[in-house]
């Protein structure tokens, strides 16, 4: 009877570090986009010939703000917080609150553009060994943890390597592929490894790159995220 048990007993021991395996490799993925507690960098979005340029501001609980740079986006800011996100227009007595799925610019959202946490907004269903454009990689298969979230599944790509996202996959709840992203090579800034870009495309061909820059630890205050007060 021990003998037949034995099988069992290892699979079950073996899953807690499976998924703590998983688990870390998202931590990893994270930290090169959100490299820092708190942090700004410059973004810039192309879609063909269009071009937006937003400063990020980012905290430690992953609530993000974008102040437009550009010329056509001057004076607009975007505010996410939590799993709320509100447009704060120069011409606007009050904040105009929409989804995080609000796009920007192509098939970049602002929930996208503001922030990407893996291992906050998903959790690890299965993780295994695959191959990526000849490159050894962990494929991980995640869950959405909150309703909030359009993508209900995501089948992310990580290098073996560095622990390199190469590819992640998008899907709604119905499996319908909604969007693909394809993660840039990172380059070094203050000793820490940060994304230097991504691709997002959707299933219609339509692509947009983002560009990131600039990247600065700290130097965000708290004020930044408040919402603005409307006098009556």
């Amino acid at each position: 009877m021990g003998l037949r048990t034995r099988p069992a007993i290892l699979l079950l021991a073996a899953l807690p570090v499976l998924a703590q395996s998983g688990e870390e490799i998202l931590a990893r993925v994270d930290r090169l986009r959100h490299p820092w507690p708190s942090f700004t960098m410059e973004l810039t979005l192309q879609a063909g010939e269009a071009t937006q340029r937003w400063k990020v501001s980012a905290r430690e609980n992953g609530d993000a703000r974008l102040d437009g740079l550009s010329t056509k986006e001057k004076g607009r800011s975007v505010l996410l917080l939590g799993d709320q996100m509100w447009l704060l227009l120069p011409n606007a007595k009050r904040p105009l609150k929409v989804t995080p799925q609000q796009r920007l610019m192509g098939s970049a959202a602002g929930g996208d553009v503001a922030r990407t946490r893996f291992r906050e907004d998903y959790t690890v269903h299965a993780l295994a060994e695959a191959s990526l454009e000849g490159r050894d990689c962990w494929r991980l298969e995640l869950s959405a943890r909150r309703p909030a979230l359009s993508a209900r599944q995501v089948m992310l790509w990580v290098a073996k390597e560095g622990s390199l996202p190469l590819r992640a996959e998008f899907r709604l709840a119905s499996g319908k592929l909604a969007r693909t992203a394809l993660f840039g090579p990172p380059v070094q800034v203050q000793g820490q490894a940060v994304l230097s870009s991504m691709a997002l495309e959707e299933p219609s061909g339509s692509r947009v790159e983002l560009h990131f820059g600039q990247w600065a630890r700290g130097g965000v205050p708290s004020v930044a995220f408040d919402l603005p007060v409307v006098e009556r």
